[in-house]
């Protein structure tokens, strides 16, 4: 099985959209987002999103299709995003069974005192949706 993990481009958005709807995942990738892409055959089969929202860098969507699951793609993935986080912080909202795959580039869970307010809110939300989720933050 030959799977390349890269930066995405513009030309991915359509088919990273495309794939978060087959997910149920309800954001979407934007143009100014930067992607790291996993590809099998030409077609992405695993997917992160590094963003910045209210001035916070977000670790964003990470998805990676069910049959590669478990084969050290995500893994990659995050490998690649680590180095372009650098030494930035940077924050997200897994569930928290992940919380030991994010542990592998230096994430850990925060409580809501040390978060940004509109991850509070977020990850609030994704818990009234009965979602259990947990606030992490890779330091600078």
């Amino acid at each position: 099985m030959s799977i390349t993990v890269r930066l995405g481009t513009a030309d991915d958005l359509p088919h990273v959209a495309q794939l978060y709807l087959e997910w149920g995942y309800r954001s979407t990738a934007d143009a100014s987002d930067t992607l790291i892409v996993a590809e099998h055959d030409r077609r992405i089969v695993g997917v992160v999103r590094l963003t910045v929202e209210h001035g916070v860098r977000m670790l964003r969507g990470m998805r990676v299709q069910p049959v590669y699951q478990r084969t050290g793609l995500g893994t990659q993935i995050l490998e690649l995003a680590a180095k372009h986080i650098g030494a930035n912080e940077c924050f997200g909202i897994p569930y928290t069974h992940l919380l030991p795959f994010y542990a592998r580039i230096g994430f850990v869970e925060v409580q809501p005192s040390d978060a940004p307010q509109f991850l509070v809110e977020r990850a609030e939300s994704y818990r009234a949706e009965g979602l259990n989720v947990a606030i992490i933050r890779r330091p600078a």
